[in-house]
């Protein structure tokens, strides 16, 4: 088991200045060390950048400090996490020599990254994030008919929306490619689960909605009437994977469906970055999605 961990940690990117990526490193760490783990996260700042060189830079510099310092005997591991955001994540080479923990190389999503002091480790966590989003809510993929599994309803075609479309077809679901600025390829991984037309119509089982070319930091107001859903359970889910800041409810019933903001979706892949990446000994010892969301959504 893990004894001593000094993190230095950031959140790469541009737009980053809403984001709340630093303060879920140092809640998460904060509710670990109550199980035992003793891993301090020494700074977890926001680095702007438009390059992935120059954030593995700034990652290189941190572990250096870090590796400068004299803690005596028990100095314990020394470690850079980055978490990487809007536009490095397309940026990672397929053949850069990084391991791979979660994801797939050629998908071009590499959202979170590890140097345990020998070698950068990579995951892509937003598609896992989403299906452990979904399945919070109720989403069952264990369906063998077509028509009632879990269908996600997606615009766009990036980096993000190409992690996700992987997992969700993984997990046991079906895609409604609606369209957006970027076309999701026909030849990936979610291609023999795409529907459309007629099998659209039959379909019946629980649908999440979710546009993935919005722009990073904008708020997303609920679409409707505001009121109690009789079966929140059964409930169409509408997602935005943005948010701006931390402000705000980050969930509303309204007559169209939930509507959960960008928090839900960032607290969910970051959470699932500790179970498969950073700290994956302590994955039992990790808040719940709900607990997370609670605690940012109280920093308000």
């Amino acid at each position: 088991m893990v004894t001593t961990v000094k993190v230095c940690a950031a959140v790469a990117g541009k737009p980053i200045a809403h984001s709340l990526t630093p303060d879920l490193f140092r809640i998460v760490a904060d509710r670990l060390r109550e199980s035992g783990c003793k891993v301090n996260i020494e700074m977890a700042e926001k680095f702007e950048t438009t390059t992935l060189v120059n954030a593995l830079a700034w990652g290189h510099s941190q572990k250096q400090a870090l590796s400068n310092q004299d803690d005596g005997a028990d100095s314990g591991r020394r470690e850079v996490w980055l978490s990487l955001t809007s536009p490095l994540k397309h940026q990672m080479p397929p053949d850069s020599g990084t391991e791979w923990v979660v994801g797939e190389p050629m998908l071009a999503c590499a959202n979170q990254m590890r140097h345990d002091g020998h070698v950068w480790r990579v995951a892509s966590t937003d598609g896992l994030g989403l299906v452990l989003l979904a399945k919070e809510f109720g989403f069952e993929f264990d369906k063998k008919d077509t028509r009632e599994q879990p269908l996600l309803c997606m615009n766009g075609g990036g980096s993000t929306a190409r992690s996700c479309a992987a997992a969700w077809v993984e997990a046991g679901g079906s895609i409604w490619w609606k369209g957006g600025r970027r076309s999701l390829s026909h030849r990936g991984p979610w291609r023999s689960a795409l529907v459309e037309g007629l099998q659209l119509a039959e379909h019946n089982g629980r649908r999440l909605h979710a546009d993935f070319d919005v722009e990073p930091g904008t708020a997303s107001e609920p679409i409707g009437d505001r009121i109690p859903l009789e079966d929140p359970g059964e409930a169409p889910i509408l997602l935005s994977i943005t948010y701006d800041g931390n402000k705000g409810e980050s969930s509303v019933e309204t007559e169209w469906g939930l509507h959960l903001d960008g928090r839900w979706l960032l607290a969910a892949q970051h959470l699932e970055a500790w179970r498969h990446l950073y700290l994956p000994q302590f994955a039992d010892s990790l808040p719940s999605l709900r607990d997370l969301v609670g605690a940012i959504e109280g920093m308000s």
